[in-house]
């Protein structure tokens, strides 16, 4: 009986042992080195001896500058190990990561149930994904680069809402950017910039991420929307957005360029506030106007004699004289003799040089022959000497007696 107990014993032991060696997680990494930004694969794999039930957890880890992303449905199988038949259920994660060198991914929970058997009792299971290494590595040249996209090919499009151009204070205009790429998914892709000048804000909308992934492919996409406020008039330029990402294909950095926008915008319309501050002066420009449009009649009549006092008509007749004199113009300059003589009152005479130059004139116009090539240098120099006398003749100091104000 000894023999017997001491047989079953060892044969639990060795079933036991068996049983450990067959770990419920495993973790595999195909390749363990990847650009930066590039998506590097890894498999989980859960084992259970009945079917699985239910959805399995993963509690993945928050890495800072680290994008971990579970790809998929998980697909079941079987294998046999130690004896025994498991049933496997792999899944498939992504992990895309913008720091360059050594990486240690920790351990992560993972929780999940199976039946005991393949009719027992559901079971649940608590248990550790294994740690893992691997290395990441910066493409040369793109050390000053920030965010940094690895994939083959990049196709980036853009559509306005309205279109750019002549636009009102406080305009808004929306900004829709699309990004395409192969082997990355939407959420690793790199944000729109939001540079902008003074004057315009922007607001970033919800990024929306609508990957298409089959078996570890991605065709990943990204879609935002960016909202500009203009609060500036004039002419606001929004800077050329560049993409950089790196082709591990071809390895060499690629970009693509969004080209700058313009827009003009008008003035703000003025506000309650402008209109207080302004109202006493449209108030007043508002009076003056009605009366100006009541007394139009007067106003022009004091507007043409304060032209007569500026400028009275014997200042007039002489200047046209003078003219007349200037072109050799006989008939001219006697019409204009006649005009300034008429000006000067009825008790005017002219003195010696200027009468005779007049008789000149009127001598060479009414003889019964005229002579021709009159020339009018004599007669101005003669009304230029006579205006220049009577105006010495004028006392700056004179002044006009006024009247007694009480008699």
């Amino acid at each position: 009986m000894k023999i017997l107990s001491w047989l079953l014993i060892a044969t639990l032991a060795l079933s036991l042992e068996a049983r450990a060696e067959v770990a419920p997680v495993s973790v595999r990494v195909p390749k363990a080195e990847a650009w930066t930004g590039q998506g590097l694969f890894f498999f989980v794999e859960l084992r259970t001896e009945g079917p699985f039930a239910g959805t399995a957890s993963f509690a993945l880890p928050n890495l800072p500058g680290v994008l971990v992303l579970k790809i998929g449905s998980p697909v079941v199988s079987s294998e046999a190990a130690e004896g025994r038949s498991w049933i496997v259920q792999t899944h498939e994660f992504a992990l895309f990561s913008q720091k360059a060198g050594p990486f240690d991914m920790p351990t992560f929970p993972v929780r999940f149930a199976s039946h005991e058997g393949y009719t027992g009792p559901v079971r649940e299971t608590q248990a550790e994904v294994p740690s893992w290494q691997a290395e990441i590595r910066r493409p040369p040249g793109a050390e000053k680069l920030g965010f940094l996209v690895t994939t083959e090919s990049l196709d980036i499009t853009e559509t306005w809402e309205p279109q750019p151009g002549l636009a009102k204070f406080g305009a808004v205009f929306k900004r829709t950017i699309m990004q395409r790429a192969s082997g990355i998914p939407g959420m690793a892709l790199a944000p729109a910039p939001t540079a902008a000048p003074e004057g315009v804000r922007v607001y970033v909308g919800t990024v929306e991420t609508p990957d298409k992934s089959e078996r570890g492919f991605f065709l990943g996409e990204r879609r935002e929307t960016l909202t500009y406020l203009l609060q500036k008039p004039g002419t606001l330029t929004l800077p050329a957005l560049a993409f950089t990402w790196w082709n591990p294909k071809s390895e060499q950095l690629q970009s693509t360029t969004l080209p700058s926008v313009s827009f003009k915008v008008a003035g703000p319309p003025l506000s309650w506030a402008d209109i207080g501050n302004a109202w006493p002066w449209l108030s007043a420009l508002a009076i003056f106007g009605g009366l100006a449009a009541w007394q139009r009649r007067r106003i022009a009549e004091w507007a043409r004699q304060g032209l007569k006092t500026l400028n009275p008509p014997d200042r007039v007749a002489a200047r046209r004289l003078l003219r007349a004199c200037g072109r050799n113009d006989a008939v001219a300059a006697e019409r204009a003799w006649m005009v300034w003589r008429n000006a000067q009152g009825a008790g005017f005479e002219p003195d010696s040089g200027l009468a005779a130059a007049v008789l000149d004139l009127q001598a060479r116009l009414f003889r019964p022959a005229p002579s021709r090539g009159w020339q009018g240098e004599a007669l101005a120099r003669a009304l230029r000497e006579h205006l220049d006398a009577a105006t010495d003749r004028r006392s700056p100091q004179e002044t006009v007696a006024l009247p007694p104000l009480n008699p």
